[in-house]
């Protein structure tokens, strides 16, 4: 199982010890909605991590690209408020952890 399945998995299960493992201790992810950039004890301190928090539904997930050095993958969202997004996440890699999530996304009706 590659990499990014493996991210997916975790976080589709909000199994907060896997993203730990998978993402290098420098992460950095950067918001597609604003550009700011959260830490990887920043992102694996929300709320989202908790059984009974607020939770994304991810559709038709898929893998477009792997290799050692990067993923990108793309799926459709719907998340807790009721908004729908198309998401495209790119992803660096490094020693075979995640370094760098940035994502870009299209709101849909």
């Amino acid at each position: 199982m590659g990499l990014m399945k493996k991210l997916h998995d975790a976080f589709e299960s909000k199994d907060v010890k896997a993203m730990d493992q998978l993402m290098a201790d420098d992460f950095i992810f950067v918001r597609h909605q604003s550009g700011t950039q959260v830490t990887k004890s920043e992102m694996l301190g929300w709320d989202w991590w908790n059984n009974d928090g607020p939770t994304a539904v991810m559709r038709d997930f898929r893998v477009i690209y792997e290799n050692n050095e990067i993923g990108v993958v793309h799926s459709f969202n719907e998340y807790f408020d009721g908004s729908k997004e198309a998401l495209m996440a790119v992803y660096s890699i490094r020693d075979g952890r995640v370094t760098r999530s940035e994502t870009g996304a299209t709101p849909l009706k």
